[in-house]
Parts: structure tokens; C-alpha cells; sequence
């Protein structure tokens, strides 16, 4: 009997760390960032670029429900992007332009999912004021920096100054633009980034810090 007992506890034991795996990765899913899928749609939007180019590469692309490629003006090809997040679609289309010499230094900001779930995005802004070239609100997407954040912005102006107040949920942290971790800060839905004017006695270092 007592034999019978400790199988059937063991037993039950065994089950239920054979579930645990499925539902690690079921947590992971939710949290895990979206990637382009076959008959979804990516938006792609560039800087850096001829004024000119602006409204023929910006945009809505739909992704083929056949091969999960896009079709992006001036390349020699469609491009596929089925499985990619927004980081990997803007560093793997910034590349493309690069290497087929279309341009030089482009930068790239993406967004994928559903139209619902752009919608959401569009609704979860970062915004930028104070010193910076263009003071606008910024489309939130998962993974985007401080740096990223304020290069959509034009980047500091010539009185910013390098002190960057970052304001969330009520919370105010200041970081240094010229240190590279700093920079590299994940930002959240609903953040405020406000660029303090430059001091009369701030220096610029020459290069970034750690």
C-alpha cells in the first residue's frame, strides 16, 4: 500500500515539472516583442534622407501572404521580413540601403503587428521637449532608447545641454548624453524626456563615456 502511495506521488510530481517548461514559455510569449507575420503589415519610416524620398519610402507595407516579403521602393528586390521584430527589420533595412548604395546613413524606425495593435502603439507616446531640434511626440516600440528617442527628435540642439531628465510615472532620473549607458536606457510607454538648456561652464567630452 505504502508503495502504491509513493508511486502515485512521485507520479504527480514528475507531471507536474513536465508542465512547468510549457508554461514558462507561455509567459515568455506574452512578453516576447511582436514580429512581422504573413498577411500583416510592418510601417517603416526613414531620416537622413533626401526631403525629396520621404513620401515614397514612408509608409505601410502589407506582408505577402505567400513568402512574407515586402516590396521597399528603390531596392533590387522584395525584401522578407516574416519573423522579424522592429529591431531586426530596422537594422536588416538600413543595411539593404546601405549596401545597395541607395543611401548613406539612413536611420530606420519600424513598427510591426496588427492594425489594433498599431493603433495601441500610436496611442503610447514618449514625449520629448526642451532642447532638441524638433520637440514632438515620439511612437513608442518595444526595445527603443533614449539615444533612439532623441535622434527622432533631431537630437540636442547646440544649447541642450548633456543632463537629460527622464519623468516616469511621476519619477524624475537624470542621465548623462554622454555616457553610453545612459543612452542606451530602455524607455516606457508615457515617458517624459525633457533636455535641459546647456550651462555656460558645461563641457562636451570628446568622446562618449562608459
Amino acid at each position: 500500500m505504502n508503495r502504491r502511495i509513493l508511486s502515485l506521488f512521485f507520479g504527480t510530481l514528475l507531471a507536474v515539472a513536465g508542465m512547468m517548461p510549457a508554461v514558462a514559455q507561455e509567459d515568455e510569449g506574452v512578453a516576447a516583442e511582436p514580429r512581422a507575420r504573413k498577411g500583416g503589415r510592418v510601417t517603416i519610416t526613414f531620416r537622413d534622407i533626401p526631403a525629396e524620398d520621404k513620401a515614397n519610402v514612408d509608409g505601410h507595407y502589407d506582408v505577402s501572404n505567400d513568402d512574407g516579403t515586402i516590396g521597399l521602393p528603390y531596392l533590387s528586390s522584395r525584401v522578407r521580413v516574416v519573423g522579424k521584430t522592429a529591431r531586426q527589420l530596422e537594422e536588416m533595412v538600413r543595411k539593404l540601403y546601405i549596401d545597395q548604395k541607395i543611401y548613406s546613413r539612413p536611420i530606420v524606425t519600424a513598427a510591426v503587428g496588427s492594425d489594433d495593435e498599431k493603433l495601441s502603439l500610436l496611442q503610447r507616446r514618449i514625449t520629448v521637449t526642451g532642447y532638441v531640434n524638433a520637440k514632438k511626440p515620439v511612437m513608442y516600440r518595444p526595445g527603443i532608447t533614449l539615444i533612439q528617442a532623441l535622434v527622432e527628435c533631431g537630437d540636442i540642439s547646440m544649447h541642450g545641454s548633456r543632463n537629460i531628465q527622464v519623468t516616469r510615472k511621476g519619477v524624475t532620473r537624470t542621465y548623462d548624453y554622454f555616457s553610453a549607458k545612459d543612452r542606451s536606457i530602455q524607455l516606457r510607454p508615457n515617458d517624459e524626456i525633457y533636455v535641459q538648456q546647456r550651462g555656460a561652464f558645461e563641457g562636451r567630452p570628446s568622446k562618449l563615456l562608459p
